[in-house]
């Protein structure tokens, strides 16, 4: 990331089950990241991975449950992905897969760099191992005897392992993260995660392939497998030609890293760890978005009953409703329950009631009164200035990666909009057309400003709502829910 070119990717979620709630706001936050800097700095400067992580015991036992052969079912998940990316529009430059062969050589690649640099080396290890989290958890993270995360008791392992010396570089990240107080966001995730790199301790990467048949071999060792989360981390380089191409490297690297809040522990630490150890800057920001939460503010299970699925709320309500709620009415950095009746009120509000009534009266105006609009040139100097000024606000919010704060500011300049005109009444007849004139034009370049600033969240509703205004076409953009 820099001034020139701007990287994003998100995590890649394991493909052992359907898109969910959380993978559409991680996506979604990203892609309209995305879209808000290619319109800053050109499509051709922008890079938005997204793909999906295919390694791990449990991958392999729910293929083995769903009578698949371990190929056919990742490639069932990852197309359930694509398509989910697809009809949520998010609109990624690269789709990464970790079961493929390009894959798994810069994987490799990586795991070398490390090994020359002599932070991998073997012991023996005993310890409760979670399938769930595909890692070795501690006692103090069990309650019950279960793993916090998943409920399930964890299984017993003793064996030889590869190990990584991440403690090699605990005083290397603390002196990174004092060095770059906002390379994380919320800003009070910092003291946690430094807590975290004060507590590190040297990690197992890999697994023996006998008690793990699906995953990558390690180099020179191929009883041994790597540890799935060690492998996956590495995409977010490989991507952008880590092991094959250093001026791709150079260009895009560091970059913009999107996760949820069980994921600053490998994010914040453990990768930055991998990155010192093979040379490569760290990341240059790390975007922890909140979790949704159930209509009763409670985490989603399924033994609460409270799973919102991402596939029904688009059939319910449509894809740009539910992405424009989830980018708009959650909030981006912190927790947030998810209610319908707050989607469908935020909807009607925002976008029927005014932005799109906005839309329609000045395009209604404009042919009953006969009047030109979109001109900018003509827009009267004091209200041009009203606008920037509001513009330089949402401009603002999205640089600092706050979409919905952003997405309230420009609701804030079309209230702004249907307020003047509301003052002026350009639709009484003792208004001249010149003053009519005026003010319709003054509200097109308006509309044009929320239209663009809307873009990133509700793209193809943008694209619509400009070709209208520039036609002087008569819409109904957003019928109102009930």
């Amino acid at each position: 990331m820099n001034d020139k070119n701007f990287y994003i990717t998100t995590t890649l979620p394991y493909v052992n089950a359907e898109p969910h709630i959380g993978h559409a706001l991680e996506f979604v936050q990203a892609d309209a990241i995305a879209r808000y800097f290619r319109k800053k700095l050109g499509k051709e400067n922008v890079f938005f991975n997204v793909g999906t992580d295919e390694h791990g015991l449990k991958i392999w036992r729910k293929a083995k449950e769903e009578g698949l052969e371990i190929n056919d079912f990742v490639d069932k998940y990852a197309n359930r992905f694509k398509d989910f990316c697809k009809l949520f529009l998010v609109s990624y430059d690269n789709f990464y897969r970790t079961s493929t062969p390009e894959h798994s050589e810069s994987a490799k690649e990586f795991w070398r760099a490390c090994s020359e640099r002599g932070d991998i080396y073997k012991k023996r290890y005993s310890g409760k191992y979670c399938v769930g989290c595909e890692r070795f958890i501690t006692e103090k993270e069990l309650v019950d005897g279960k793993c916090f995360e998943h409920g399930i008791v964890p299984e017993e392992r003793d064996e030889e392992n590869y190990f990584f010396r991440l403690s090699n570089y605990k005083e290397v990240l603390l002196e990174w993260l004092e060095n770059n107080p906002e390379v994380l966001k919320p800003s009070q995730k910092r003291d946690e995660l430094r807590s975290i790199i004060l507590e590190i301790e040297d990690i197992s990467i890999s697994r023996l392939k006998k008690n793990l048949p699906w995953g990558i071999e390690v180099p020179d060792d191929p009883e041994h497998v790597f540890y799935v989360w060690f492998d996956a981390l590495t995409n977010y380089v490989n991507a952008v030609g880590y092991g094959k191409d250093k001026k791709k490297l150079e260009k895009w690297w560091p970059g913009v890293q999107i996760f949820g809040p069980d994921n600053l522990r490998f994010q914040g630490v453990i990768w930055q760890g991998m990155l010192s150890s093979v040379g490569l800057k760290h990341s240059a920001k790390l975007l922890e978005h909140g979790m949704i939460l159930g209509d009763d503010g409670r985490k989603m299970s399924k033994s609460l009953g409270n799973v919102i699925s991402p596939f029904e709320q688009e059939q319910k309500y449509g894809a740009e409703v539910v992405r424009f709620y989830l980018l708009s009415g959650i909030s981006t950095f912190a927790d947030s329950a998810y209610k319908e009746e707050d989607l469908v009120n935020m909807y009607n509000s925002r976008l029927a009631n005014n932005f799109g009534n906005l839309l329609n009266r000045v395009i209604h105006l404009s042919n009953e009164k006969q009047v030109k609009i979109n001109d900018e040139e003509t827009v009267e100097d004091n209200f041009k200035k009203e606008v920037e000024k509001r513009v330089f606000g949402i401009k603002s919010l999205f640089d600092d990666f706050e979409i919905a704060l952003a997405s309230e500011k420009i609701d804030e300049l079309a209230d702004f909009g249907n307020k003047y005109i509301t003052e002026k009444e350009p639709w009484k007849k003792d208004v001249s057309k010149a003053e009519c004139e005026m003010v319709l034009n003054n509200l097109s370049y308006l509309l044009k400003e929320v239209i663009e600033w809307y873009e990133p969240i509700i793209p193809e509703s943008s694209q619509k709502a400009l070709l209208a205004l520039e036609n002087r076409e008569k819409i109904i953009l957003f019928k109102k829910l009930l």
